[in-house]
C-alpha cells in the first residue's frame, strides 16, 4: 500500500511534535505550599482505627 503525500506529511508533523515535546518537556510545578493528600490524615488516626 502506497502512502499518500498528505498522510506522510501528517505523520511527520505528529512525530516531530512528539519529539519536540519529549526534548522540551515542561517541568511539573512543585507545589511546595500544598501538602500531599497522603499527609492530610495523621498516622495516629489511621493506626488507632485499624486495630479494631
Amino acid at each position: 500500500m502506497r502512502l499518500r503525500k498528505s498522510t506522510a506529511v501528517l505523520i511527520s508533523v505528529w512525530v516531530a511534535a512528539f519529539v519536540l515535546y519529549v526534548f522540551v518537556k515542561p517541568t511539573t510545578p512543585d507545589h511546595a505550599g500544598f501538602a500531599p493528600i497522603a499527609d492530610t490524615i495523621p498516622k495516629s488516626v489511621v493506626s488507632s482505627h485499624s486495630s479494631e
